[in-house]
């Protein structure tokens, strides 16, 4: 039973994130997280307006507060994977 599920918004917050280190373009964020260039633009603005990723010379950088973000993403999306995990053993 294998299907695409569809992503939670901190899962695609954490691809995008992810994505944007170093210095890209956003066609590479878009690449890099699989997602479409309207999808890519709408998180990318987003998260610009929450200072988590800055624009420099057409490229895209993560901030300090968007390093600090991520790395709790990772958290989560570790301790979710390891709660699907055990509810599958149950």
């Amino acid at each position: 039973m294998g299907g695409k599920r569809k992503r939670s918004k901190y899962e695609i917050i954490h691809d995008v994130l992810e994505a944007t280190s170093p210095g890209v373009k956003i066609t590479q964020i878009m690449y890099r997280a699989n997602l479409s260039y309207d999808v890519t633009k709408k998180y990318v603005d987003k998260l610009m307006s929450k200072e988590l990723i800055v624009k420099k010379d057409n490229m895209y950088y993560l901030t300090e507060k968007g390093l600090k973000l991520l790395d709790i993403l990772k958290q989560y999306k570790q301790k979710k994977e390891e709660l699907n995990h055990l509810l599958q053993i149950i």
